[in-house]
């Protein structure tokens, strides 16, 4: 999903895919480490070795989030910020609006890697919310 499409999306057989192959790794080697860490420790197939909800909420690219108040804050300016959104550029022009919207008021986009910066940018052109 992080890359715009869920594991096996053009396979017939999903449920055999998912018992029978390894788990869905991240096609990209740009996404962070910390994030491709996290998604390992969520995807493990053998549930003893998966991690609890509890383990996840202590794993860094959880916890190294910033306190809820700044988090709810940001999403707020994200979200009046897309209430200007030029409603009659192009696409590139609203591209590269979106992108200093999000590097201007969200911490989140401000801090990834460039794949990461590319599919908020794509959501965020699709109308989705930041991050």
């Amino acid at each position: 999903m992080a890359e715009g499409e869920p594991p096996y999306y053009d396979q017939r057989r999903v449920e055999n895919l998912i018992i029978n192959n390894q788990p869905p790794k991240l096609r990209a080697e740009t996404w962070s480490q910390q994030f491709v860490s996290f998604l390992d420790s969520c995807l493990k197939k053998d549930p003893a070795e998966r991690w609890s909800a509890e383990e996840l909420l202590q794993h860094p690219f959880i916890a190294g989030l910033p306190p809820k108040k700044i988090v709810r804050a940001e999403i707020r300016e994200h979200l009046q910020a897309l209430k200007k959104w030029p409603a009659k550029k192009g696409v590139k022009e609203a591209a590269l609006w979106a992108r200093k919207q999000l590097r201007r008021t969200c911490y989140f986009c401000a801090h990834k890697t460039l794949a990461e910066e590319k599919a908020a940018q794509q959501m965020a052109l699709e109308g989705f919310p930041c991050c």
